[in-house]
């Protein structure tokens, strides 16, 4: 496992998410809710991890991720492969752009991902990360990209009736 973050389950009462702004709305409502956290299984579902700077260290983001099967390589192919499916993420406002001290010439963000692809690589079988980006939010696409994403050819897709939004993947070997 990296050492540039420290990982653990996130909890629902954990007070850190009542603050948590990664200045986009719609992931900070969908974390601090506890939308993530099934009462009547008492988990969470998805699984939804906390990244800190290091044990007991202030918290860089949360990421509600899952192992699925889905539609590869691209979205309305016949074939499926496991995928980890990223269903939302955030980096708190104040490691946004900033620098890991723990990797080397690396910002929090690029290791929360970096984290997450290790996940991704450790699971048997996994083709790959997978995830949902409005296709109007070109900041986020411009850092998927850098962190080695591209998106679906076959481009935005209207979801549950919202914004248009891309696939995006990274394959894993």
């Amino acid at each position: 496992m990296s050492e540039a973050l420290f990982t653990r389950f996130a909890l629902p009462n954990d007070p850190d998410l009542d603050v948590f702004s990664s200045g986009v709305t719609e992931v900070d409502a969908y974390f601090r809710s506890r939308q993530w956290f099934n009462v009547d299984k008492g988990r969470a579902a998805p699984p939804t991890y906390q990244f800190l700077t290091d044990e007991g260290g202030e918290v860089v983001g949360y990421a509600a991720i899952a192992f699925r099967n889905v539609e590869h390589p691209h979205d309305g192919s016949p074939d499926r492969a496991r995928y980890l499916v990223i269903y939302a993420v955030g980096v708190h406002e104040r490691f946004q752009g900033a620098l890991n001290p723990r990797a080397e010439q690396e910002t929090f963000a690029v290791s929360l991902f970096g984290v997450l692809e290790e996940f991704a690589r450790d699971k048997a079988r996994c083709a790959g990360l997978s995830l949902w980006v409005r296709a109007d939010n070109l900041r986020a696409i411009a850092f998927y990209e850098k962190v080695g994403f591209f998106a679906d050819p076959g481009g935005a897709v209207q979801r549950n009736g919202g914004a248009p939004h891309l696939t995006m993947r990274k394959p894993v070997s």
